[in-house]
């Protein structure tokens, strides 16, 4: 193989490697977005139980 199509062939290897390399870290970051956002429903909803907890604690005290 000539000094050419080596050069040419170690720049499309980088560029499909960079590509792939984009396509991890975007992904990745869309994971840990989806995961943010389930947390925080979980919080919320273990919020609303602790108030209906809160609530029928209060009605059987009286």
């Amino acid at each position: 193989m000539t000094r050419k199509t080596n050069t040419m062939l170690i720049a499309l290897l980088g560029t499909i490697l960079m590509g792939l390399a984009t396509w991890v870290v975007i992904t990745l970051v869309e994971i840990q977005v989806i995961v943010m956002m389930l947390q925080q429903e979980l919080m919320d909803l273990d919020k609303v139980i602790g108030r209906i907890y809160h609530h029928m604690d209060r009605l059987s005290a009286n």
